[in-house]
């Protein structure tokens, strides 16, 4: 992971490459749209199911499951020998907004909250396509404000929140943020973690959709697929699902944007941490230059590869880091 220019280009991980080889890839011509459903999600429980021990695991976090709202849930992660109040990290996990749910993240979960020593509420929004847009982002904002409201009742800081998460959920994450510091009205988060962001349409035609959409792991048509899923008929200029084509960003809190060579989202992301640089917000933007989409967050690669395990250790890192300031200092302050 480097902060340095993408310009070089590098060859994918050797390892990665025999992994991705390997992977059984589900055929879904003729599948109907509930079959193709189906067996996505199949696919990213079975890659848990497969993994048998993951390194770091157990870890003595303590997690338990709670009720916000009417039909939304959470699973709420403590660190060991936590000590209240203490930062919450309200994440949304990744799965183009149609699979994963909160279980297949609960590896990484898991272990991000043990080593940034926060707690993490990890958010059972409703997947399309059962529940389109705007279901998602409804529920991140519900998510959002009643950690913002019951926070002391499970021994978080509601002056500490901070707002995360990868892929699909990263979008959530970021659009939610931009509302939130746009319209005031609650505790603006402390912190945005976007982990291999969605940020925009795939008909915007960036160049990694052609460069890495095929034999990366997250196929270009994947993409397609989910974002019919989740979003079909809306415009894709809309910045509730594009963030990307937002005309002027809020005043956001310090951001983390973590990107990947071989991803067909590398471009989307680079050009979001650009766009929150040049509004004046305070971001660090970390480049895998030989891995693949979501590789330490997944459950199939979760720790599985080096980079992997640096990488979850860089976002710890940063999350503690932020998560240690006050609020008054979790405004822009350069990059």
């Amino acid at each position: 992971m480097t902060e340095d220019s993408i310009e070089e280009r590098i060859p994918m991980d050797a390892e990665l490459r025999r992994y991705l080889n390997n992977l059984d890839v589900p055929n879904l011509d003729g599948a109907t749209t509930a079959e193709g459903v189906r067996i996505r999600r199949a696919q990213m429980a079975k890659a848990l199911e497969d993994r048998g021990a993951i390194p770091g695991l157990p870890n003595g976090v303590e997690a338990r499951d709670l009720t916000m709202a009417q039909g939304l849930t959470a699973r709420l992660y403590t660190p060991p020998d936590a000590k209240a109040p203490l930062p919450v990290l309200i994440y949304l996990h990744g799965g183009g907004w149609a699979i994963g749910p909160v279980k297949t993240h609960d590896p990484f979960c898991r272990l991000l909250c043990a080593a940034a020593s926060v707690r993490i509420l990890s958010v059972e929004y409703r997947l399309a396509p059962e529940h389109p847009y705007p279901a998602g982002q409804e529920d991140t904002l519900a998510a959002y404000n009643w950690a913002a409201e019951h926070a002391p009742t499970f021994g978080g800081d509601a002056r500490r929140l901070a707002l995360g998460g990868d892929s699909a959920g990263a979008n959530l994450a970021a659009v939610a943020a931009n509302r939130i510091c746009a319209q005031g009205g609650v505790e603006r988060p402390a912190a945005l973690l976007l982990l291999y962001p969605v940020m925009d349409h795939p008909s915007a035609g960036h160049a990694s959709y052609r460069e890495r959409g095929t034999g990366c792991g997250l196929d270009a048509s994947r993409m397609e697929w989910f974002w019919d899923m989740y979003a079909l008929g809306i415009p894709p200029e809309n910045p509730e699902i594009s963030p990307l084509r937002m005309d002027v960003l809020p005043v956001l809190p310090p951001s983390l944007v973590a990107t990947a060579e071989y991803d067909p989202l590398r471009d989307e992301g680079v050009k979001y941490a650009d766009k929150l640089h040049a509004a004046g917000n305070a971001v660090t933007h970390l480049h895998a230059k030989d891995m693949h989409h979501n590789f330490p967050v997944h459950p199939g690669t979760v720790m599985r590869f080096p980079q992997s395990v640096h990488a979850l250790k860089e976002f710890a890192a940063w999350l503690q880091a932020m998560m240690k300031r006050s609020p008054a200092e979790s405004g822009p302050a350069g990059a």
